[in-house]
């Protein structure tokens, strides 16, 4: 940090950095006085930005008295509100895919294990389909390979992957939908042979 008031704030209030570490432990934050003293002194940095916040709480003040430079108390609020971002997708993804499993838990014969299984493998399928899609979003559609001295453009291995996947999801999508068929009073074809999706 370029310049913070943090020392100067715990002298004002008569506390230690000892006061200090413990009020922090309360809020399972775990640093030593050592710690408190490099940061204070802008010799370090927190490698998670959210303890300054914690410190201004347990202090009683606002982040901006501590942390005087403008810049500084920008790049915190910012790495704050993008791990705040991460941790709401996390959680919408986390639902996502409890509803998925409770919908296709929905539609099959509990008592037969390979039922169940079925439900796991296309929610797993579905969760490395996101992910590859992820990955493909980020590293970009054409890779940079090392080939001997050179370095060359490939198609990214995971677009093949990801195409794999999904031929996957579609054929367990086709036993899926055959199940909610059967389950709203429209049976399947007679004779249907459901052997291909075992």
């Amino acid at each position: 940090m370029a310049t913070n008031r943090l020392k100067e704030i715990l002298d004002s209030k008569k506390m230690s950095f000892s006061e200090l570490k413990k009020l922090l432990e309360e809020k399972d934050v775990k640093v030593n006085n050592s710690q408190l003293s490099l940061y204070s002194s802008g010799k370090r940095n927190p490698k998670n930005k959210k303890i300054w916040v914690i410190i201004s709480e347990v202090l009683n003040v606002e982040l901006q008295e501590i942390i005087t430079d403008i810049n500084a108390y920008l790049t915190i609020m910012a790495e704050i509100s993008e791990n705040s971002s991460e941790k709401k997708e996390e959680i919408e993804n986390k639902k996502i895919d409890e509803e998925l499993f409770q919908e296709l838990f929905s539609l099959i014969d509990k008592s037969k294990a390979s039922e169940l299984e079925k439900v796991h493998r296309y929610c797993g399928l579905a969760a490395t389909f996101e992910k590859l899609g992820e990955d493909i979003t980020k590293e970009g559609a054409v890779i940079d390979v090392p080939s001997g001295d050179y370095m060359v453009k490939k198609t990214n291995p995971a677009i093949s992957e990801q195409v794999r996947v999904n031929a996957a999801l579609i054929k367990l999508d086709e036993w899926f939908e055959l199940k909610r068929q059967s389950n709203n009073g429209d049976n399947p074809k007679s004779g249907e042979d459901w052997s291909e999706f075992t």
